[in-house]
């Protein structure tokens, strides 16, 4: 759906067809290389004999003039030469002769094409590439690449890629936009014997790309979690329409400003700003990795049960890893189980008398496989505990493999019924044992940190599952404030002055402390008086003044009308003579506020539109930086989020005598979104919020 409710993306093209034709790409049951080579230096070799060897059911056909057979198996002219219908293609010809192969294939009905030749876009040729955008979305083809390196799909034994062999069957997918990171992550995968029940190589996404594939894995019941390595987005507003229904971990590169350029040049997509991608993430219900073992780690946890409920236990063999677990859980908000006596009647006959009960349970170097065994059995059995993370230290007198033997034993018994992630730390034997768990379909790595932040994610997938399905649209803006907006067009400026957006964001519903403007002096007392203001701040209004305070334009806390006079008789005096040239249109009058100071603002990114901000503001926001976004359109659920992301979160919520009226803030992020689209940026800095409400005490729009 795009944001204006419909199912068309940005060419007109309805995605669901797209994302149901890519069922002849993961399931066909015919399939032609086309530029298959007999000689094995070659891309369409490689493809061919990765089809063949994986063992894929599916009639194959190979497509080369020159040829009869290869490997064995026939070979035909052209795509219209085969003998039956051909569901999927692999294009893997020179680039000149791309468009003529996609031609056949659409002659011959192929609904589901992979373009392995590169030579497109990502060296500037956007025009070639556009043509064959242009016939798949004629025929419904969905279409992979160009420039990529092919996929795989384990439940259908299709290896259609130039990538390695053998790849380790599981139930994650995982999409790559680096062709080169995809098949060198895929040999990791296979070294740690991490399962993989697909792996995408997106290329230069002319057709397909992230959206369609998760809304087509949201539907595979071969698939539990989906793990995608991004560089940038083409269409952001259409990847803002992405329905979420199974957990996806991203791994986003491109995050400082250097890596940012290298992604936009690597890949023919914009990066965009970092804080706006997580944005995107957390507002469309993505779990967000920084590394490629922790997004393996999380995606692998993702594919446990989901927990019943928040308590958890630590069972260990050694004290040190057992307190770096806790550590990890307290920072990321996993919940110990944390009572003494229950603990002590269920863990003490598992473990020496010298071993400790209290969570992290200790069954110490001398417990042995058995003592491993029956803690995992107490732990997977016992209702009262929903969550298990088992932790080994390799030692001379235990063989890792035996513990991890022993975890699979109980695991399997009790038929996986919650969440089990493990890690295990020492040398050559216990990597086998990591290897051996994850084969079995059991989290485990060599990093605590990774296990809990797993585990945590398996949480927060619970929280995001749970949320309400809203439909969101970005609100009207009202007449008032758009036809401030319009005035200030047509006289030719790109700025409203500050009575101006106080107008305009004041007619969209952002609250307002008591304000007026002023052209003479006893125009400002007679505001003062008559709407009780004092005390007032004062601030000099014209067009040709930016930085008011330099030239002596802003005075605070007056306090009664014999100062208002003078203050403002003043200012005009300093302010004409440090800025001669300046045209000066009066005061600006604003109440005096107390409270915790924050920031909302809005501004247009390239890829996504309207963000809004929100965080500290002040010289908080110069200095910590602490602040979130979303994309418009977003919700009320969806503005306490926001709020509730940022760091100092605690100081909203009333740390040592600060605190925040958080309704007024979500009425003021949800009325901002009214003129988002007529305007380029807007700065409320501060907001000012306390237990009665909050203020926008100074407000900016651009337009």
């Amino acid at each position: 759906m795009s944001p204006d409710g419909s199912s068309e993306g940005s060419s007109g093209i309805d995605t669901r067809v797209k994302v149901q034709n890519l069922k002849k790409v993961f399931n066909p049951k015919s399939v032609a290389i086309v530029g298959a080579s007999s000689e094995p230096g070659k891309v369409g070799y490689q493809v061919l004999n990765n089809v063949i060897k994986n063992g894929f059911k599916g009639k194959v056909y190979p497509i080369n003039k020159k040829a009869t057979e290869i490997l064995g198996v026939p070979c035909f002219p052209t795509v219209s030469d085969c003998p039956t219908d051909v569901d999927f293609a692999v294009i893997a010809v020179p680039a000149p002769m791309v468009e003529g192969v996609l031609k056949e294939c659409a002659q011959k009905n192929v609904k589901g094409v992979v373009i392995i030749t590169s030579g497109f876009s990502e060296i500037g040729k956007k025009k070639e590439e556009q043509v064959l955008k242009d016939l798949a979305d004629k025929h419904d083809m969905a279409l992979l690449g160009p420039n990529t390196f092919g996929f795989v799909y384990t439940p259908s034994n299709l290896n259609a890629s130039f990538g390695p062999q053998n790849v380790t069957p599981g139930k994650i997918a995982f999409i790559s936009q680096s062709g080169a990171l995809g098949i060198s992550l895929m040999g990791w995968t296979m070294m740690e014997k991490i399962g993989l029940a697909s792996v995408v190589s997106l290329g230069n996404k002319a057709d397909i790309g992230e959206k369609e594939l998760i809304e087509y894995f949201n539907d595979d019941p071969n698939v539990s979690v989906i793990l995608i390595y991004m560089e940038g987005i083409k269409d952001g507003r259409q990847f803002m329409t992405t329905k979420i229904k199974k957990p996806v971990v991203m791994l986003k590169s491109g995050t400082s400003s250097r890596g940012a350029q290298a992604a936009a040049s690597h890949t023919g997509s914009l990066s965009g700003s970092d804080k706006i991608y997580t944005a995107v993430f957390n507002q469309l219900g993505m779990m967000r990795a920084r590394t490629f073992t922790q997004a393996f780690a999380t995606a692998c946890c993702l594919s446990m049960p989901e927990p019943k409920g928040e308590e958890t236990i630590i069972i260990t063999n050694g004290g040190g890893i057992g307190v770096s677990a806790t550590d990890e859980c307290e920072n990321s908000g996993v919940k110990l189980l944390d009572d003494h006596v229950w603990l002590e009647e269920r863990f003490r006959p598992t473990m020496p008398e010298f071993g400790s009960t209290k969570n992290p349970i200790d069954v110490t170097g001398g417990g042995g496989r058995a003592g491993y065994q029956k803690a995992v059995r107490v732990a997977l059995t016992e209702e009262r505990i929903h969550s298990v993370v088992v932790l080994y230290c390799e030692t001379a007198v235990l063989d890792p493999v035996e513990v991890a033997k022993a975890v699979i034993d109980e695991y399997n018994a009790v038929k996986r019924n919650k969440p089990l992630v493990v890690t295990m730390v020492g040398g050559e034997r216990s990597r086998q044992a990591i290897q051996i768990l994850n084969e079995n379909q059991i989290p485990a790595m060599t990093e605590v940190r990774e296990a809990i932040s797993g585990l945590k994610a398996l949480y927060t997938w619970k929280e995001i599952s749970s949320r309400p399905k809203e439909k969101t649209k970005t609100p009207e803006i009202p007449v008032k404030a758009l036809e401030v907006i319009e005035r200030v067009r047509k006289e030719g400026r790109t700025f409203l002055l500050e009575h101006e957006s106080r107008e305009a964001l004041e007619a969209c519903g952002v609250p307002m402390p008591k304000w007026g403007f002023a052209t003479t002096a006893d125009e400002a007392v007679k505001i003062a008086e008559k709407t009780q203001m004092y005390p007032v701040a004062m601030k000099i209004a014209s067009v040709d003044i930016i930085h008011k305070s330099d030239v002596g334009g802003v005075i605070l806390n007056i306090k009664n009308a014999d100062e208002m006079r003078a203050k403002f008789n003043q200012m005009m005096e300093t302010v004409k003579k440090n800025a001669p040239k300046a045209k000066l249109l009066g005061v600006n009058l604003c109440q005096m506020v107390d409270g915790l100071q924050c920031i909302v603002g809005m501004n247009k990114d390239p890829q996504f539109g309207p963000a809004v901000m929100f965080g500290l503001g002040g010289i908080f926001v110069e200095v910590l930086k602490d602040v979130s976004f979303r994309i418009v359109p977003f919700s009320e659920n969806e503005a306490q989020r926001l709020v509730g992301e940022i760091k100092a979160k605690k100081l909203l919520d009333g740390y040592r005598g600060q605190g925040a009226h958080k309704e007024s803030i979500i009425k003021t992020l949800m009325a901002i979104q009214k003129i988002a689209e007529h305007v380029k940026e807007v700065d409320i800095n501060p907001l000012i919020t306390n237990k009665d409400g909050s203020f926008a005490v100074d407000a900016r729009i651009i337009i």
